[in-house]
């Protein structure tokens, strides 16, 4: 069970379906879901194949699933959240069942068979991929370059061998990675597309560390641990090990990833964090043409000790 190929996922309706199925106690099978969401007046099979669709990739990521009487319900692990979840705390549980290496490991380790797209592996390949390109570079369109940059980095022109291999889970995936906190829409004129920025998804993993001075070192292993679609964590080496190098121009550069780097920079200027330079301390450079080390970080907006 894919999540990127049905095409017509709806992540926001996701939650509307979650938080509905979590207030109202009645039996609901998936027809009469598909009548209590399906738009009014909208008599094409559109509507349908979205909330199917939805159904669908919210039970592949463990969020939904079938009880033995033919109903759809919401997970357990869903329920001990919480109810009738906001956006932002939605966002959260979304990536967390998302990113789950419990069910899914290394996703980049699976063979060709069927297992390769159960639970979220198909998502996670095309996010580990997506995020190790050049944030600070063109933004990223399927007819613009997304299909020319697989086909260099991965060496082959077979699409089934890219993790993004056509328009259709191309634009499933430019749905998912906004909402997962993992990319943004770009703002430039004349340049549309995603960027690989995780702002949000980074501020979330800051906001659960807690507040005081630590290592660069320690902090970017903490904040891969909880993103490991991200350089060090378990997805990101998965696709390194499989390209036998690093896409990102910083990581390439002997510098931070340029995806962290900016969020960073962004974090920073909204009084979350102070990026520190200690002499005598090991640290990294923020990029290529830096020439100062960043040896340790402040947090200032998460946990209380």
């Amino acid at each position: 069970m894919a999540v990127l190929n049905p095409p017509r996922v709806l992540p926001g309706l996701g939650r509307a379906i979650i938080n509905f199925l979590i207030e109202n106690r009645s039996n609901w099978d998936e027809a009469k879901l598909i009548d209590a969401f399906k738009p009014p007046g909208v008599n094409d099979d559109g509507g349908a194949e979205s909330i199917k669709n939805t159904l669908s990739a919210f039970r592949a990521i463990g969020m939904l699933e079938n009880n033995g009487q033919g109903n759809t319900t919401v997970t357990n692990r869903v329920t001990m959240r919480g109810s009738r979840f906001g956006r932002d705390e939605f966002r959260r549980l979304m990536l967390s069942h998302v990113l789950d290496l419990s069910r899914d490991g290394n996703p980049w380790a699976v063979g060709d068979e069927e297992a390769s797209t159960s639970g979220a592996r198909d998502l996670t390949r095309a996010l580990s991929w997506f995020l190790a390109q050049d944030a600070l570079g063109t933004a990223l369109s399927w007819n613009d370059n997304v299909q020319k940059m697989q086909a260099d980095q991965f060496g082959t022109t077979q699409n089934d061998q890219w993790p993004i291999a056509n328009d259709t889970r191309w634009n499933a995936f430019s749905r998912w990675a906004p909402a997962l906190g993992l990319a943004v829409p770009s703002i430039a004129s004349g340049n549309s597309g995603l960027v690989p920025l995780p702002t949000l998804a980074i501020a979330d993993a800051v906001a659960e560390l807690p507040n005081g001075h630590m290592p660069i070192q320690d902090f970017l292993d903490s904040i891969c641990r909880k993103l490991p679609v991200l350089p060090g964590g378990v997805i990101r080496n998965g696709l390194v090990a499989r390209l036998n190098v690093d896409p990102d121009p910083g990581v390439q550069g002997d510098a931070l990833d340029t995806s962290i780097a900016q969020v960073l920079r962004i974090l920073e200027a909204r009084g979350h964090l102070t990026l520190d330079n200690l002499a005598d301390a090991s640290g990294v450079f923020l990029s290529r043409s830096s020439h100062n080390r960043t040896t340790h970080v402040t947090l200032k907006g998460g946990k209380k000790r």
